[in-house]
């Protein structure tokens, strides 16, 4: 049985979804630019990278990183006005309930590096950018809490699968 949702109900499911697509989408594409800093045969920054080159990555993560960070919090406003709207039940919808949690308590690691992220992007735009101070804040972005962001990010791919297959959905008995 399907649940009639209110108009405020869809708005919100709408702009879930499409910033959520803008927000994961830009994440790997961050990655893959982060991609050519590193070297491949061990995890340290590459050193032959002409400076012109780098101050382009530099620019491109940076581009990258406003388009995470404002989709992640128009994901997360929309996310909180979806469940307070919604008239699907937590104990009917077990899917609905282990994908809040799971997005939600990644909120705090998120909202920690982001804060690199923001420091990176005000210091890309000093004139002359300081590359040394760069390349730290993206070793502490990749490094941050031991790696807690990248099992965030494959628990934010689960909830999609979750969202899809609706493991959990109980059917209403007559």
């Amino acid at each position: 049985m399907n649940t009639p949702q209110s108009r405020s109900n869809k708005i919100a499911l709408a702009l879930l979804l499409v910033a959520a697509v803008f927000w994961l989408g830009a994440i790997n594409i961050r990655a893959l630019i982060g991609n050519e800093l590193l070297s491949y045969d061990q995890f340290d920054f590459r050193t032959s990278i002409p400076p012109d080159r780098e101050n382009t990555i530099f620019q491109l993560m940076s581009n990258s990183s406003l388009v995470i960070i404002i989709s992640y919090f128009i994901v997360l406003v929309s996310a909180t006005w979806f469940l307070k709207t919604t008239e699907l039940k937590f104990r009917e919808n077990g899917w609905l309930l282990m994908s809040a949690i799971l997005f939600f308590m990644f909120a705090p690691v998120e909202i920690y590096t982001y804060y690199i992220d923001v420091k990176f992007m005000l210091l890309f735009q000093t004139n002359p950018p300081n590359h040394d101070e760069l390349l730290r804040l993206f070793g502490k972005r990749l490094g941050a809490l031991s790696g807690v962001p990248v099992i965030a990010l494959l628990c934010y791919y689960t909830i999609i699968i979750l969202a899809v297959f609706k493991p959990l959905k109980r059917t209403v008995e007559k």
